[in-house]
């Protein structure tokens, strides 16, 4: 299963974003969180919410995923993009929406640490040329963008980053 760390989306957000003045959401399909055992709801359509403040980032946001038939950018100044938004947030209406924020960036990243840090040396010697001692522990660093999970890894003064995914799905042996 894969790892999923981000918030549902709660309507108390969406006053709080205005208030905020982050008035623009980027909607995008969410593909971290098929579960038939803990999503009894497993025909509803998933969607990460990313929030920003300025038209400008939203739209390169949606640039980044247009190809995505859930990807939009709703206006929270604009009554009928907070309706439908409100329709959505509601029990049975076909949506389970998640906001692309952690609640904890250090706890998701120690999680990872813990969890994935023989795929993490697996995809360091498999995909680059460091040299790091048995011992060593390479630590992740987390970066959200465009609703994707990066993970920046660092060895003296070289860095990569990569998709969370890639290392999700690192083969085991």
């Amino acid at each position: 299963m894969p790892l999923q760390p981000f918030e549902d989306f709660k309507p108390v957000y969406l006053s709080r974003l205005i208030q905020l003045g982050r008035r623009y959401i980027v909607s995008q399909t969410y593909c971290r969180t098929h579960d038939p055992e803990t999503d009894g709801y497993s025909s509803r359509v998933s969607l990460l919410f990313s929030d920003y403040a300025e038209r400008g980032e939203a739209k390169l946001h949606l640039n980044a995923v247009k190809t995505d038939r859930y990807a939009a950018i709703i206006d929270l100044n604009n009554a009928t993009h907070l309706k439908k938004i409100r329709e959505m947030l509601e029990a049975g209406s076909g949506y389970r929406i998640f906001f692309a924020v952690v609640r904890s960036a250090a706890a998701l990243e120690r999680l990872i640490n813990k969890k994935y840090k023989d795929k993490l040396k697996q995809y360091v010697d498999k995909q680059t040329n460091w040299r790091i001692s048995r011992d060593a522990v390479v630590k992740p660093t987390i970066q959200l963008s465009f609703g994707e999970i990066y993970i920046i890894l660092k060895h003296g003064s070289q860095q990569i980053r990569i998709k969370f995914e890639e290392i999700e799905n690192e083969n085991a042996g």
